[in-house]
């Protein structure tokens, strides 16, 4: 070596045979030599140094406790030496080598020591040192990578067969709290065509109250990593930090760590964690940790609101945005199943529009569709929560009521033909359209034990009150035949 390592020496207070060595001056400037009284007493060592070597008796006990030696230097290495005796083996020329009889790593020194060898020997147990250093921390990391793999796969088991996203970020953060021991964290699901973040799910206590708070792409630390792309880290936030809306001000965050959650190229929403007492708790190792183990629950959610919006397609009038013809069927033949089954009533208003053949011969079929879009709101918010509105096809609308009787349906009924004659439609685009509406009611079990019987009952008392002069609520006939089929003809 090109310098020999700064060494400190421990020896026994009651050490004797010391090498010669190790009292000449150009020696002692690389070894220092304390007795383990002076460890004691709380006296330290002179700068750093390399290696701490210290004396053991014959039964291999060191001169002081080894946390002590250890606070030494964090850094250095510790190595046990044995004092050999004159006339008890030891070599007088070399004066240190490992003892063969014991512990491989324990020097035997003797009093012929000779300073090359020592380094060397060193020399060797430092590199020794680092290599076993090196294996642990290979270890240490195929242990992680082990962990981080069952993660990822117990999330992939997990989430691949589930279609709720709610359930499936539950169950996601379960697995990445084992990691990065979370104790709060929001997940937000993005809009990309509004420009919206949306909490969604939350973990940790207080933090219940963000769930539906909005934030735009590029505010907060969750609206950057979704603008960005990529994970964005804030070592100290800072109590009540205006520029953080998405940090509860009854909890303040200290660290933040917001990822972004990805799948086949598309914004799916973002994974904010926590930290609400440490500053500088997370790193870029956990954000790349995070990205991992939440890929595949950003798959899985991609999947989840595919397939919800592919049903919801499946059941939704693509003009109106309210529910189909389809969805109207399935609804009313379980509502009147479920009336049977607990002996309740059910009730179906059948409406269609008077004249509307006008509207579209005045301004045109795009200004006709755009009402229509218009009626169904007037109508969705005219109704009740628990009520199923639905467009028919054409200018022909449904009303599905549960729990409810024909005295309750006329009441509804009337309400909503009010509400269409009284609004004035297309103001917001400059044109004034108004127009009525006709709608016919039929209830189970008063007039019909079916879904067929209702729609066909409906739909004659709807007709019963174009004959009368159209703008009016008509509750089906009782004793009326049933049509055969329910006529779509204006």
């Amino acid at each position: 070596m090109a310098r020999g390592p700064k060494v400190l020496v421990v020896l026994a207070d009651e050490a004797s045979g010391l090498p010669a060595a190790w009292r000449g001056r150009r020696v002692r400037d690389r070894f220092t030599l304390v007795r383990s009284s002076s460890l004691a007493d709380g006296t330290p060592a002179a700068g750093r140094v390399d290696v701490v070597l210290f004396q053991v008796d014959d039964a291999g006990r060191p001169p002081a406790p080894m946390r002590r030696l250890r606070s030494l230097d964090r850094n250095a290495l510790l190595l046990p030496f044995r004092l050999e005796r004159p006339g008890r083996g030891a070599r007088r020329r070399g004066g240190a080598r490992p003892a063969r009889d014991t512990d491989p790593g324990l020097l035997s020194i003797g009093p012929a020591l000779d300073e090359r060898l020592l380094e060397t020997l060193l020399d060797r147990e430092r590199h020794l040192a680092d290599q076993r250093q090196r294996v642990r921390r290979a270890v240490l990391e195929a242990r992680d990578a082990t962990s981080r793999m069952r993660g990822l796969t117990a999330i992939v088991r997990l989430t691949g067969s589930e279609l709720d996203p709610h359930r499936i970020i539950d169950v996601a953060m379960e697995r990445v709290g084992e990691f990065l021991n979370l104790r709060a964290w929001l997940f937000l699901l993005a809009d990309p065509e509004q420009g919206l973040l949306t909490v969604e799910r939350t973990g940790g206590e207080g933090m219940g109250a963000m769930r539906g708070k909005r934030l735009g792409i590029g505010e907060g630390a969750a609206g950057r990593a979704a603008q960005r792309r990529q994970p964005v880290i804030l070592e100290d936030a800072g109590p009540g930090d205006a520029s953080m809306p998405d940090l509860p001000k009854s909890s303040p965050a200290r660290s933040v760590l917001a990822v972004p959650l990805l799948s086949r190229g598309r914004l799916i929403g973002v994974l904010v964690a926590l930290d609400r007492r440490r500053a500088g708790h997370f790193n870029g190792q956990d954000a790349r940790l995070l990205s991992l183990l939440l890929e595949p629950a950003a798959v899985a959610i991609d999947n989840a609101l595919l397939l919800k919006r592919s049903e919801e397609l499946s059941v939704t009038d693509d003009l109106t945005k309210l529910f189909n013809s389809r969805y109207l069927n399935a609804t009313l033949r379980r509502e009147v199943e479920r009336s049977k089954r607990y002996r309740t009533p059910v009730s179906l208003i059948f409406l269609d529009l008077d004249g509307f053949k006008n509207v579209n011969d005045r301004h045109g079929h795009l200004w006709g569709s755009r009402t229509l879009v218009e009626v169904g709101r007037v109508i969705g918010s005219t109704v009740r929560e628990i009520d199923v509105v639905s467009r028919f096809g054409g200018d022909e609308f449904t009303v599905i009521l549960p729990q409810t009787g024909p005295e309750g349906a006329a009441i509804i009924a009337e309400r909503i033909r009010q509400k269409i004659e009284e609004t004035t439609f297309l103001a917001s685009y400059g044109l004034e359209v108004r127009i009525t509406a006709s709608l016919g009611i039929a209830s189970f079990p008063d007039h019909g034990r079916t879904k067929d019987d209702l729609l066909a009952r409906a739909d004659q008392a709807m007709y019963l009150v174009k004959g009368r002069g159209k703008n009016g609520v008509a509750l089906a006939e009782v004793e009326s035949p049933r049509p055969e089929a329910v006529r779509t003809v204006r």
